[in-house]
This record gives C-alpha cells, structure tokens and sequence, in this order.
C-alpha cells in the first residue's frame, strides 16, 4: 500500500510540476495460459501443507505464490495476465505501475508488482524508488513474461523464496567499454509479505514474512553472444504467525536473522544454440539451513521451433540437523518452444523430479504446455 502511494503521489506531483507539458502514456501487456499434470509413482504426503498435499503427486511450479500441480489437470496454479503502464512526465521523470492477475488455486488475486517513480538525468544513470522485484535472479524483472525465456516456467529449482517482492530504492548505471556493455545497480529497502503464500505451502497457519534491511548489488556484462550476471543481496529475516502475532521460532531457537544470497548466470546465443545456466547460494546456515541450487540448460533454434534439454539441483544442508531435515531433489527437464511471429509462442514440457530427501514435494513427473503472448 505504500509503494502504491508513493508512485500515485509522485505521479500527481509530476503531472502538476509540468504545467502545459503533455505525459506521453505507453501500455503494455503480458498473458500466459499454462496447463498440467503431475503423474508416476504415489509419494507420501509428507511435507507440504493441508490444501496442498491432495493427489497421487504434486509438483510446485511456482514456490513465490504457491503454484501447485497434482495429477488432475489445471490451468490455475501459473495462468496469469500482467498490465503494465509508464506515465513520461518529462525526459527526466517517469513512473511505472505494474499489476499480474493469477488464477491460483482457489486462491485467484491480483497484486501490484511495480510502482516505482524513475529519474534518469542522462543515458548512463537512473535513480528508481517504489516497489519492485527483488533482483535476486537473471530472469526476476521478468519472471511472469512466459514469453521472455524458453521453457514454460522458468527452473524452479533456482527460482522462488518466500520473498518476491520489496519497497525502497536502486541506482543504476550503464555503460559501453569496446566491445562490452555493462549495467550495475545498487538496492536496498524493506518488505513484509502478510499472508505469505510461499509459507503457504508448509503451514495451514497464516504467516506473515519479514524482510527488513535489504540491501544488495549486482553487474551484467554483455558481449556479442555472451551475458553474465553476478549478485549479491542481504537482509534480516522473520516470520510471524498470525493468528497470535508471535514470531515462530527458528531451528536455532532464534525468532529472527540475517540471511544472505550469492548468484551469479552466464547466458550465450551463438549462432543458433542457446545456453542458460544459473547458480544460487542462499544461506540462512546461521539460523535455519544454507541452499545451493543451479540449473544448465542447452537448446538450439531450427527455424521457429527451439527444443532444449535442462539439468536443475537444489540441496539444503544444515547445522541443526535435530529440528531442520534438509530438502534435497533434483529435475531434468525437456522443453519445445515454437514461435509466432514476434509476439506470442506455444511450449509443450517435461518435467522429472527426483527426491532425495524430506518428501517436499516428492517424486514426480509433470506434463504441462503454455501459450505466451505478449502485446
């Protein structure tokens, strides 16, 4: 509420401060309609939530906002339509909203994304205070544009903590050195997620999620056909349980902490192969259990279809092993994308996870396919 605040008043303020100006308006939209199925072998349901621990299998596609396949098909846990407006005040000042609408299951909403005011006083620096997604990842500005990679969903072995989202500010700035072009960002700010959806998945208590004090920093370098990405990002850590307002308890015994996050991705397109690959570190070993995860995946363009084949890990371990059984599993994964034109494409995948320890979600197999379109 706010972030929504601040970006309406900076825009009132703006839209006065120019007088007989004109604010140019640009509109953007993205949509995606995705459906699956999980099947294979039963699992125990033994990890996961009430309202999520149905079905044979399941598979978590989308862990931010607890989108969930089991083995009856579904269009609600990742079918979403995103609306995006930026009011151009004067070349220096701008603001943009964005809102995603997401069926969910039985749980439908629509969340403001982005509200951020921008000052750019030339082409090398911007100034952005608002809300904005956390930039933990490569793909996280533009995580919901099914449109924007190759797969259906983006790896979740890699993507998706209990935070997406966060209000406060970044400057960035960009640069071209010969060859290479560069764009650095710092960040800070706070969020607190009430009815955290992430948490969702584990408890049938509503949670909220705190995460105050974060700051961070990241660079992408780009050459020819090569892009990479180094991140980093800190911030205090709790959660509240709200039906008595009390902070749970930590597998240290602790209430709160700091956590830290480490990644970096190299991205190529040469010719006409592709290759994506990321590596996380979220370590919350102080308190609760530190994560390593990464995904590599390798595809190559034949006219307007790309298949591609996709390795993905995620593994926890802990210093408190008597109150936290660390999750470990991993996912291969074989995508088809097929192009039209410049706007919209059609993905068929398949989706293996393979558990090898506490059974969140367990062992699964998922079929899903998606139509991304973006205008």
């Amino acid at each position: 509420m706010k972030s929504r605040k601040l970006a309406a008043g900076a825009m009132l303020a703006l839209a006065c401060a120019s007088n007989a100006n004109a604010v140019d308006f640009e509109f953007s939209g993205f949509a995606s309609a995705i459906v699956g199925k999980t099947f294979g072998a039963c699992t125990p349901e033994n990890g996961l939530a009430t309202d999520y621990a149905g079905g044979c299998t399941r598979f978590v596609a989308d862990w931010g906002h607890a989108g969930v396949y089991t083995d009856k098909w579904s269009a609600n846990p990742e079918s979403k339509l995103g609306l995006q407006a930026t009011a151009k005040f004067t070349p220096m000042w701008s603001a943009t909203g964005q809102v995603v609408a997401r069926l969910l299951e039985g749980h439908p909403a629509a969340e403001v994304e982005w509200a951020y005011v921008t000052f750019q006083p030339n082409a090398n620096w911007s100034i952005q205070a608002g809300r904005k997604r956390v930039p933990l990842f490569f793909y996280s500005d533009f995580q919901d544009v099914g449109y924007a990679y190759p797969w259906v969903r983006v790896p979740q072995d890699v993507y998706g903590w209990d935070v997406v989202n966060y209000n406060g500010a970044n400057v960035a700035y960009s640069n071209s050195y010969g060859a290479w072009s560069m764009r650095s960002s710092v960040f800070g700010g706070q969020e607190t997620s009430k009815r955290n959806q992430y948490s969702k998945l584990f408890y049938d208590e509503g949670k909220d999620v705190k995460w105050p004090k974060i700051a961070g920093a990241d660079l992408e370098l780009t050459r020819d056909w090569l892009t990479a990405r180094i991140v980093y990002l800190r911030s205090d850590y709790e959660q509240i349980d709200r039906a008595t307002g009390e902070s749970d308890f930590q597998p240290s015994g602790a209430t709160r902490g700091r956590h830290q996050a480490y990644g970096g991705s190299i991205n190529i397109d040469y010719d006409n192969f592709i290759v994506r690959s990321e590596y996380s570190i979220f370590d919350r070993s102080q308190y609760a259990y530190k994560v390593n995860a990464w995904f590599v995946g390798v595809g190559y363009r034949f006219g307007n279809f790309t298949p591609m084949l996709t390795a993905s890990d995620y593994r926890e371990s802990t210093k408190f092993p008597d109150t936290y059984d660390p999750s470990k599993w991993y996912t291969r994964t074989l995508s088809l994308r097929y192009d039209f034109g410049k706007s919209s494409a059609v993905k068929i995948q398949f989706d293996r996870l393979v558990d090898r320890g506490a059974v969140i979600p367990g062992t699964a197999k998922l079929i899903s396919a998606s139509y991304d379109v973006v205008f």
